[in-house]
């Protein structure tokens, strides 16, 4: 049976992926479904970034605004949601576009999720109850590396609990999909300095008025919603404990740091086609990237896939 077909835009935060997945959607008659671990939460918009509706430009998005800030969201729950959307595009005969973070990696690679005892997994009780330290302290134990992301820490767990390491995060490089797999790269100077003037944007636009009606609405400060960067900082603000100064500072920090960890680890992902981004690119660059995609998806070359 032949691979479904999907397109898929990786890079660190900052780098343009929404921009570039809309433009590659609006091209192709596709859509664009969102692999953010955070953009899926309703009132959450400044923090996550979340693309507008401007810039949306018409094209769908999908896993965007779809359950509250209670609920919770892993890589097994955007893995299951998106794959049903990706057949049901695939069927409609149209290839779409995923865009977005580490998540995509077990989409990718299709790894097998565990099944869970009373909805969570042994792991997921641990981290629940006595924080990602806890996992870590496991992690550690077992000699394995520790993955930079908690629901990572709980899938690797799992994975070494069933003594299945074959199918560890960054050992399985064969795709399930059929189509190019982009990271965009650029100077990591530029990087910073787009993620530093973004969180200055975010706190323009009302970051601390969203953080803020968000636990007055009744939000808990605790729930997996309210650990994303940009809303954690915020919280300290909200109490009169931080200044806005501080925390648009210690953002901006975090959000470099979370970009550096997500080069490091695509390295584990040797399937990604980067493609380099300048200052100077413009329109140019979005006409090669979308000549290069057509030939991917019409099969002229799938580096032996």
């Amino acid at each position: 049976m032949p691979k479904e077909k999907l397109i898929t835009i990786l890079g660190p935060t900052a780098s343009g992926k929404t921009a570039l997945g809309v433009y590659l959607a609006k091209a192709l008659g596709s859509v664009v479904i969102s692999g953010d671990a955070f953009q899926v939460y309703r009132r959450m918009d400044i923090g996550t970034a979340k693309v507008t509706k401007e810039e949306a430009e018409g094209v769908p998005h999908f896993l965007v605004d779809c359950l509250e800030p209670t609920e919770s969201y892993s890589a097994a729950d955007f893995q299951e949601k998106a794959k049903a959307i990706i057949h049901e595009e695939n069927e409609k005969g149209r290839i779409p576009i995923v865009v977005g973070g580490l998540y995509i990696q077990s989409l990718l690679e299709g790894y097998e999720f565990l099944p869970k005892v009373g909805g969570r997994s042994r792991w997921e009780h641990l981290l629940a109850e006595e924080g990602k330290e806890a996992l870590i302290e496991e992690l550690q134990k077992r000699g394995a590396e520790v993955p930079i992301d908690p629901q990572r820490m709980v899938r690797k767990l799992e994975l070494l609990s069933s003594g299945n390491k074959d199918r560890e995060a960054g050992k399985s490089h064969t795709l399930i999909y059929d189509g190019p797999v982009l990271g965009i790269a650029m100077d990591r100077a530029i990087l910073y300095d787009k993620i530093n003037k973004r969180v200055h944007q975010m706190m323009e636009a009302g970051l601390l008025e969203e953080v803020r009606s968000l636990l007055e609405t009744g939000v808990p400060e605790a729930c997996q919603a309210m650990k994303g960067i940009g809303y954690r900082e915020m919280i300290p603000v909200v109490r009169g404990e931080r200044t806005l100064e501080e925390a648009e500072e210690l953002i901006q920090k975090n959000t470099r740091h979370f970009a550096k960890r997500q080069l490091t680890w695509y390295r584990r992902m040797p399937y990604i086609h980067w493609v380099e981004k300048t200052p100077s690119d413009g329109d140019i660059w979005y006409r090669e990237i979308l000549a290069y995609v057509i030939s991917q998806v019409r099969g002229e070359s799938q580096d032996g896939r």
